[in-house]
């Protein structure tokens, strides 16, 4: 008979490797895009962002209430209603006031200021932070050829155009106290941060100068502009807080607000280095906040130590339990090293007859001699 499956060693290595899989799938899970689609049993949605910047590595997981995600979704504002707002009327969507992005912006503000950086680094974290979401278009992703998220939605979806990342990114500069407008160059759509003597792209708008950001294309720093907008003109938008929509409240108006300031600057560009030692840039207030991000082994050693004690526990019982294939005989059948030896004779088996004719000697059982012939008595 065949051995049982579970004693093969094939099926064996396979049951351990999907547990040791099972275990360290908390820490060894990718770290790629999450989209959202509903909450979990405590009525929040879980999204992952994974970055980079200056040489660090991030890895957040952001738990956003479905309530607060539902006040800003299509049943809050009808999409007939948003999509008719022009990007001269977007500082609706920059929710500013929500006690959500506001936290956001505070850990941001956190850890940029563990890591010593300056206003110019922040902005460039931020940038980086916000790079990460996933690009799509609008009509890919709802179907309306343009259709502005807010904020919230864009971190809940993980994923939007050019809009939502702008206005992701702006309303983080804004809440961070950082000088903020809109860049439309044609067919696109970016932010301006308010800057002296950096390098790179920069408008004049107001008599101040707003460094080009572009918010969708992972690795672009402040003041680089991508090269299909390089010598085009763009028109700037300033950002009305005051007109932003606020969850649980009635806007004060349903219809968009009629374009306020607009206007076609040229652009100038810098040499590629910078200008004065010290660049500045308009910076936040830093204040203690409370983290609201969860890494496995800084925030659960125990548990981190204890799926790997499990791994290790689980490789060694394999290697030690693992037994040797026995050696078959061509009849399917267990040979052991008993069986295989030759078998010797018994010597009190057999006894020799004598004739008494000849005197020959012959087996027990012969009844005539073997020499003379003659029988034997």
């Amino acid at each position: 008979m065949s051995r049982p499956l579970l004693n093969r060693k094939p099926v064996k290595l396979l049951i351990i490797f999907t547990l040791a899989l099972a275990v360290s799938l908390p820490i060894i899970q990718p770290f790629g895009v999450v989209i959202a689609q509903s909450p979990d049993q405590n009525q929040y949605y879980n999204t992952d962002f994974a970055w980079n910047y200056g040489g660090n590595y991030w890895n957040w997981n952001l738990s956003i209430p479905a309530t607060l995600y539902d006040a800003y979704d299509a049943t809050a504002i009808p999409d007939s209603v948003r999509v008719q707002y022009g990007l001269a009327d977007f500082g609706f969507f920059t929710t500013t006031q929500d006690s959500y992005m506001q936290s956001l912006a505070d850990k941001l503000n956190e850890t940029a200021t563990q890591l010593r950086y300056s206003t110019y680094d922040e902005a460039n974290f931020v940038l980086s932070f916000v790079q990460s979401i996933p690009y799509k278009t609008d009509n890919a992703s709802t179907g309306y050829q343009d259709y502005p998220r807010f904020p919230v939605e864009t971190l809940v979806d993980n994923i939007g155009d050019c809009k939502s990342h702008s206005i992701l990114f702006a309303t983080l500069m804004l809440i961070l106290d950082y000088g903020t407008i809109f860049i439309n160059p044609p067919d696109h759509l970016a932010v301006g941060v308010m800057g002296n003597n950096l390098q790179g792209t920069y408008w004049t708008y107001n008599n101040q100068t707003y460094y080009y950001c572009e918010t969708t294309g992972p690795g672009f720093t402040i003041g680089e502009l991508p090269q299909q907008f390089d010598v085009q003109a763009a028109n700037i938008y300033s950002i009305h807080e005051n007109e932003q929509y606020v969850p649980n409240l009635q806007a004060t108006s349903t219809e968009p607000n009629p374009i306020i300031s607009s206007n076609t600057p040229t652009q100038t560009a810098q040499p590629n280095q910078l200008t004065s030692p010290s660049p500045t840039m308009l910076g936040p207030t830093i204040q203690p906040v409370l983290p609201i991000s969860f890494n496995l082994i800084a925030d659960q050693p125990v548990l981190f130590v204890l799926i790997m004690l499990a791994i290790v526990i689980s490789i060694t019982v394999t290697v030690k339990t693992a037994n040797p294939p026995k050696l078959k005989s061509p009849l399917n059948k267990t040979v052991s090293p008993e069986s295989n030896r030759p078998k010797m004779a018994d010597a009190n088996l057999e006894s020799n007859k004598f004739c008494i004719y000849c005197g020959s000697s012959n087996k027990s059982f012969a009844l005539y001699c073997e020499k003379c012939g003659k029988k034997i008595a």
